[in-house]
């Protein structure tokens, strides 16, 4: 599966941000700030991926973030669905606004024109940025946790995929400076996957409406990531 060259916590929900950020007054500010914070890197990679001109995708970018400050996107509303579809429809919009402003006869290449058909290119970058999201999510969890090692374990367990346990155990123990059993190892790699699914299940709770599973288990696989939510709720060693 291909993945874009450049990567794209739980406060409040993104409808309760964007509805927030709206507003009068220091929450709006923090709200705002939230907003620009979580989806910069992402929208940038997106915008970059469909206009192929540097120049233009910058003031595309520009415009965008002009329209949220000035409250220009403040329709957001959390009943019709995913906030992904939201961002992607407006920016598709600002695209080809912008191509027909400066009287650019042809639209950059993709799927722009209909905005309800998927499009592969914002679909990954928003994957990419959805699972940043929950690593850090992980590794705050490690850091906030006594004694716990999740997000080293399936670190060690993503960066050697052919090594057997006895080996990353090793690895583990030099890091930790204590003996760590191989039998240790895998059942901490599985509380790990366990632990980064219910993480995963946190952040996509954030973006989509209605949350009950069942929508949550299709944002899963819409976005390409169930063969990874299989693995890691099988509990098995792979």
């Amino acid at each position: 599966m291909p993945t874009p060259e450049e990567r794209l916590t739980e406060i409040q929900t993104n409808w309760t941000t964007i509805t927030s950020a709206h507003g009068a007054g220091p929450n709006s500010q923090q709200a705002m700030g939230q907003l620009v914070g979580r989806y910069h890197d992402a929208l940038t990679r997106y915008i970059h991926l469909k206009v192929r001109d540097r120049h233009l995708a910058d003031e595309v970018l520009q415009e965008f973030w002009t329209k949220l400050l000035t409250g220009k996107l403040a329709g957001a509303d959390k009943t019709k669905g995913r906030f992904r579809d939201y961002l992607r429809t407006v920016l598709h919009r600002l695209i080809i606004d912008h191509f027909r402003t400066r009287k650019l006869h042809a639209l950059p290449p993709g799927d722009l024109l209909d905005a309800s058909q998927p499009d592969e290119d914002f679909d990954r970058v928003w994957r990419e940025a959805v699972l940043n999201r929950v690593w850090s999510r992980l590794e705050t969890y490690q850091a906030t946790t006594p004694k716990n090692r999740y997000a080293t374990v399936l670190q060690l367990r993503r960066d050697n995929p052919k090594a057997s346990i006895e080996e990353i155990a090793e690895q583990l123990t030099a890091i930790v400076g204590a003996p760590v059993t191989p039998e240790a190892f895998r059942k901490n790699l599985q509380r790990a996957r366990a632990k980064f699914i219910e993480l995963l299940v946190v952040e996509l709770k954030e973006t989509i409406h209605p949350t009950d599973n069942a929508d949550v288990e299709a944002e899963i696989h819409d976005l390409g990531l169930g063969r990874l939510y299989r693995r890691y709720t099988t509990g098995a060693e792979h």
